[in-house]
């Protein structure tokens, strides 16, 4: 059994991202592990400051939600880290998010538990896996400097609308291939 968070960086209660994340938070269970959704939006995480105090202490000089997350990140197995690409990349929120890890690295495995991780990128393109390649590169690399030992190479799926999700040929493939790893 894993623990498995899915970090949620879309806006959009009743959106791509979030019907995803429901799919993994319904299917995962039966599977014997454990998922927690986190949707950053729901949160209050402001802007890396770029002050560095953070490599002194071990915690952001920030009194906002980013320290209590990272906490909670560190004691799953597995993160998802899930966004919508607008104009060309991730999200304001899931760039805060990201711009935000710097203050993980104090440790020699910046989060903790998290041995796996897989990014997915959602676009209104059909077309966005060629399209947003390098968007998706950048992030997968950031896994890498976090020190996740299993990741997989992300994904892009593109040309969903909240009604097709479910049915998704890819959003299934995609799934199927979450749980491969996990084995």
């Amino acid at each position: 059994m894993s623990r498995i968070i899915v970090v949620n960086g879309s806006p959009r209660k009743n959106g791509v991202d979030s019907n995803i994340a429901s799919m993994i938070s319904e299917e995962f269970p039966k599977e014997g592990h454990d998922v927690d959704i986190v949707n950053i939006c729901d949160l209050n995480i402001g802007g890396c400051r770029g002050c560095m105090s953070c490599r002194k202490t071990g915690v952001c000089v920030q009194d906002d939600d980013m320290n209590q997350l990272i906490d909670r990140i560190r004691k799953n197995d597995m993160l998802i880290l899930m966004a919508p690409i607008y104009f060309a990349a991730e999200n304001g929120q899931t760039k805060i998010l990201i711009d935000r890890f710097t203050s993980a690295f104090t440790e020699k495995r910046p989060l903790g538990n998290v041995r796996f991780s897989s990014v997915l990128l959602t676009c209104a393109d059909p077309n966005g896996s060629t399209v947003f390649a390098a968007s998706l590169k950048r992030i997968c690399d950031v896994m890498g400097y976090l020190k996740i030992e299993n990741h997989d190479d992300g994904h892009i799926l593109g040309g969903l609308s909240p009604d097709t999700v479910r049915e998704s040929p890819a959003v299934k493939e995609y799934l199927e291939g979450l749980k491969s790893l996990l084995d």
